[in-house]
């Protein structure tokens, strides 16, 4: 756990490499502007299982390679200055059970993909500026237990397939 004002800058991507390490958590550090790698070569044995980057200044864009990190259960990336629009290939964390993106700028639509998280439990997108309706494919999830997408732009209401 990194926690403190002067904590800050660019993740090395050296970090995500790291064969043992299960857990990453920064949270609280708002006196410097953070951010992730834009590249990084995840291997098949990396067992990062929880990513936290919680109340930093992390901003740009989810970089695509975090969708790699297959043994993820929990990434909870919420109130940063992420922006742009949530990545299809997030819908490619199979293990992932505990999803929190809220309180950021993200934009566009809920990607459909996001139906395709075999395990998550908690998802929460609330807080962003989301856009358009909310996908179908969110009624495949089963396990899901709390969908939160409050606070955005979204034009359509909860499927009645939700009550199944």
């Amino acid at each position: 756990l990194l926690n403190g004002p002067n904590f800050g800058g660019a993740l090395p991507s050296s970090l995500f490499q790291l064969k043992n390490l299960n857990t990453i958590h920064i949270q609280d550090n708002l006196g410097k502007n953070w951010s992730l790698p834009p590249n990084v070569q995840v291997g098949d044995d990396t067992q990062l299982e929880r990513l936290l980057l919680v109340r930093n200044s992390f901003a740009g864009i989810i970089p695509p390679w975090l969708a790699k990190l297959k043994q993820l259960q929990t990434l909870d990336l919420s109130m940063n200055n992420f922006q742009g629009a949530i990545p299809e290939a997030i819908g490619d964390l199979s293990s992932v059970k505990y999803l929190n993106l809220m309180g950021n700028n993200f934009t566009g639509a809920i990607p459909s993909s996001l139906g395709k998280l075999p395990a998550i439990e908690v998802l929460n997108l609330g807080n962003n500026a989301l856009q358009g309706e909310l996908p179908t494919s969110i009624e495949n999830l089963r396990t899901l237990q709390l969908l939160d997408v409050g606070s955005n732009l979204l034009t359509s209401t909860i499927p009645s397939s939700f009550a199944n």
